[in-house]
C-alpha cells in the first residue's frame, strides 16, 4: 500500500510538471519581417515582437555656419499584416469560439481598453542622447490600416523622447479588431510609418561615437466590469528593445 500511494505520488508530481511545461510554452510566429512570439496561455495574450528588421536609422555630417553636425534621421515601417499577424494566430487559436469556463462568456467578445477604461492602443518610445536636438515639427507619422485609427505623437523635453500612440481600430471587442485584421492579412499596402529627424553638433573632430538612439513599445489592455469594476489585464505584448549607435 505504501508502495502504491509513493507511485500516485510520483504520477502526479508529473502530471503537475507536464502541465507547467505546456502552460508555459511559447508559440513562435513565422513572419520573417516581425518575428513574434506568443505564450500559450488561455486567459491572456502575452507576447513579444521584434520590429529590428523594419526600422532603420541613416544620417551624414553636415557643416553649417563653421559648425559641424550629424543630422539624421530614424523611424520605421510596417505592414499591418506582419505587426498583428502573431497576435491574431493566438486569438484564433485561443480565444475564438471560446468560453469564459465561470461566466461562458465568449472570450471573442472581450471589449479592450486601455489602463483607466481609456481608448485602447499601442505606446512607442524612441529615446535621444540629451545632446540630441530633435525638431518636433518635422516628426512625420501615416497609416492606412483600418486597424489603427489614427496616430498622435508626444515629445517629452526632460528625457528627450518621442512617444507614439497607435490608436487600435475603433474600440473594438476582440472579434472586431480582428476582422479588421482579417480584411488585410496577407496583402501589402497597409503600412504604419514613423519618422523623426535629429542633429546632434560635433564639437570635437576626435569623437567617432555620438550617441545611442533606444526604442521600445508595449500593448496593456485590460477588460473592465464585474462586481468591484477593476481592470484586469487580458493583453501584454511588448517589442524587444532597438538600439541604434549612433558613429560617424
Amino acid at each position: 500500500m505504501r508502495n502504491l500511494v509513493k507511485k500516485m505520488s510520483s504520477l502526479v508530481v508529473a502530471l503537475v510538471m507536464v502541465v507547467g511545461v505546456f502552460t508555459c510554452a511559447t508559440v513562435f510566429a513565422a513572419n520573417s519581417n516581425v518575428p513574434s512570439t506568443y505564450n500559450s496561455g488561455k486567459k491572456k495574450i502575452v507576447g513579444q515582437v521584434d520590429l529590428s528588421n523594419v526600422t532603420y536609422n541613416n544620417g551624414q555630417e553636415v557643416e553649417k555656419n563653421g559648425k559641424l553636425f550629424y543630422e539624421g534621421y530614424v523611424g520605421g515601417t510596417v505592414e499591418a499584416s506582419d505587426l498583428f499577424e502573431g497576435a491574431y494566430d493566438k486569438f484564433v487559436a485561443d480565444f475564438k469560439g471560446q468560453k469564459e469556463p465561470i461566466k461562458r462568456k465568449p472570450y471573442e467578445n472581450l471589449v479592450m481598453f486601455d489602463k483607466g477604461e481609456e481608448f485602447p492602443s499601442i505606446k512607442y518610445t524612441v529615446k535621444f542622447p540629451k545632446n540630441f536636438v530633435i525638431d518636433e515639427n518635422a516628426i512625420t507619422v501615416s497609416e492606412s490600416t483600418e486597424t489603427i485609427g489614427k496616430i498622435e505623437k508626444f515629445y517629452d523635453k526632460d528625457s528627450n523622447s518621442v512617444t507614439f500612440r497607435l490608436f487600435l481600430g475603433t474600440w473594438n471587442d476582440y472579434k472586431g479588431f480582428f476582422e479588421l485584421y482579417d480584411k488585410e492579412k496577407g496583402t501589402a499596402g497597409h503600412n504604419i510609418s514613423i519618422n523623426i529627424p535629429y542633429s546632434v553638433e560635433i564639437k570635437d573632430q576626435n569623437t567617432t561615437d555620438l550617441g545611442t538612439i533606444s526604442s521600445d513599445g508595449k500593448c496593456e489592455l485590460y477588460k473592465y466590469g464585474g462586481w468591484f469594476g477593476y481592470g484586469t489585464k487580458i493583453v501584454n505584448v511588448t517589442s524587444k528593445p532597438i538600439s541604434f549607435h549612433v558613429t560617424r
